[in-house]
């Protein structure tokens, strides 16, 4: 018998803007959550619970929270909420939440680890991608067939530890990168289910990898250029003189990726579209930017950088607006302009 939405052990893995968003919902609503945070955000959970503000209204729920796997013990999903950067330090250490139906969700931005895992490979589908997985350790950390790939769109800060404010729909794209167990599908069939339920829509497809280069494509085209910029999303995508930027970003990675053997599920009209209605939100990379945290140039630049180049495309824009947000990033230009003000 498939399981129960309810019966799911769920653990979020990072209780940032996304895993607190996912969190407060699902737990909300009932569900078996847990969330392994660390620092503040740990406390704050452990005092208050956790909060979101979205457009449903006010939601708030208590949830089993620590900092150790072994404590919150196994799981039936693991949602990945991490920022890119902090995933090869923090995978290996999360044996304690896996039996052998565990199923792994990555929510993380950019291009995946998991990418060409359960592929056949080849000089153009290489297993590893240096960028995201340096040495190809994490391609070995967790089998194929325990990974269904994610893309998330949903935009949601951080106002607090604990706390998360969103001003747009929730929407998520499931899709496993290599056939499942019958047990293993039944899980994500249910997490689904339950996902839906709370105002997180949520769709499976059978082809993830182009939804992935599509959410790659929006990525790519916003959240560098919004730190290099300082604009919304609405400016981004509605001004002229970065439309014409944006314009030459996406083309580089749609060639990019129909070279790896994947097809974006978006037009470039329908990318502006869309970015243009996201108005007065930030890139959460400029949300990182203000708050100088490292930021995940590596998964959202670099690495189709590294897929470009092993297939001979030239990617001149997206060479350029990766070293301008470098520069930018560097703690060096960080002091200069504290030593103007």
């Amino acid at each position: 018998m498939p399981p129960s939405t309810t019966s799911l052990r769920i653990a979020i893995v990072g209780a940032g803007a996304i895993g607190t968003t996912v969190a407060v919902l699902l737990a909300s609503a009932g569900h078996q959550v847990s969330v392994l945070a660390r620092g503040e955000t740990l406390l704050a959970m452990r005092r208050s619970g956790a909060q979101l503000i979205d457009q449903q209204g006010q939601h708030s729920a208590k949830v089993a929270v620590s900092d150790s796997p072994a404590e919150l013990g196994e799981q039936d999903i693991v949602l990945l909420c991490t920022k890119s950067q902090a995933v090869s330090g923090l995978l290996p250490h999360l044996t304690p939440l896996f039996n052998a139906h565990t199923c792994l969700v990555p929510m993380v931005n950019g291009t995946p680890w998991w990418l060409f895992m359960g592929l056949p490979d080849t000089p153009s589908t290489p297993q590893h991608i240096e960028a995201v997985d340096p040495g190809g350790q994490l391609v070995n950390c967790v089998p194929a067939g325990s990974i269904i790939g994610c893309v998330v769109y949903i935009s949601a800060q951080v106002t607090s530890p604990g706390q998360a404010y969103s001003t747009t729909p929730h929407r998520l794209i499931l899709g496993e990168i290599t056939p499942l167990t019958t047990e293993r599908k039944r899980y994500v069939m249910a997490l689904i289910e339950a996902l839906d339920s709370v105002g997180i829509s949520t769709r499976h497809t059978p082809h993830i990898r182009d939804a992935v280069w599509s959410k790659i494509a929006a990525n790519l085209t916003s959240n560098p250029l919004s730190v290099i910029t300082k604009t919304t999303l609405e400016t981004l995508y509605g001004d002229p003189w970065l439309r014409n930027v944006v314009e030459q970003l996406f083309e580089e990675v749609r060639f990019t990726a129909s070279a790896c053997g994947s097809q974006l599920e978006m037009t470039l009209p329908e990318l502006l579209e869309v970015g243009e209605g996201m108005k007065g939100v930030q890139t959460s990379m400029l949300q990182d930017y203000q708050q100088e945290r490292e930021l995940e140039l590596g998964a959202i630049v670099g690495g189709v950088i590294e897929l470009a180049k092993r297939q001979n495309i030239a990617v001149p824009t997206i060479n350029t607006v990766f070293s301008l947000a470098h520069y930018l990033e560097n703690a060096g230009y960080r002091e200069s302009c504290k030593e103007t003000l």
